[in-house]
């Protein structure tokens, strides 16, 4: 199936739409106007944002070292979450009969991800304002798991049912192997001296 190529600011109108007004049969009326190509230059763009915050961020809190690594990670984690998502969603969702294409899953994800993440980077980067806005992003989680559902349940027509179970699995590997990954991305500045290692306080003998 030939996929069109449809631009960010008509992909932008179609998140606005999926947000304000969510359902199956909303996310449907645009699963195959896109493809994988259109939703990582979507996801890129809003990973993009936050990692110029981070960066700016770092640089006055962990030197140009650690402002480096911690734009960087701002970049290549959100992609490598949206990647895993992607993949495993429709890997485990085929495995539970669904029949969506990849193109169909990851152009979905991304209608709701992309805004989600650039509200999330702008403001999760900025200490003071993330405190201030703390129960804004409790909220938009909650939001973007729900949002989640519909879009498996669409995009890979199953149940509700097996459309849980296909969020939940995905989600739990994703956990694992985004937790390891952080882990190396903390090695690293711990290692450039951007961020000082943790020291336990020594156990009391008396």
């Amino acid at each position: 199936m030939m996929i069109q190529g449809v631009s960010i600011p008509e992909m932008v109108n179609q998140s606005v739409t999926v947000l304000t007004k969510p359902g199956v049969a909303t996310f449907e009326q645009f699963e195959r106007r896109g493809g994988q190509r259109e939703g990582f230059v979507y996801v890129g763009t809003a990973a993009a944002i936050g990692a110029i915050i981070s960066l700016l961020v770092g640089v006055f809190t962990m030197g140009p070292v650690g402002g480096i690594i911690s734009g960087i990670a701002a970049f290549i984690l959100p992609l490598v979450g949206f990647f895993l998502s992607g993949t495993l969603i429709h890997y485990i969702g085929t495995t539970q009969g669904g029949t969506g294409t990849k193109d169909e899953v990851f152009y979905t994800i991304s209608l709701f991800l992309a805004p989600i993440l650039a509200i999330n980077g702008t403001i999760g980067n900025i200490p003071l304002l993330a405190c201030l806005v703390a129960p804004l992003t409790l909220a938009l989680g909650i939001y973007q798991i729900y949002l989640g559902y519909l879009s498996i349940r669409s995009s890979m027509n199953l149940d509700q049912n097996k459309a849980i179970i296909t969020m939940v699995v995905s989600w739990l590997v994703q956990v694992v192997a985004l937790a390891i990954l952080g882990g190396v991305i903390g090695a690293l500045l711990v290692a450039t001296g951007a961020v000082p290692p943790v020291v336990l306080p020594p156990i009391p003998t008396n």
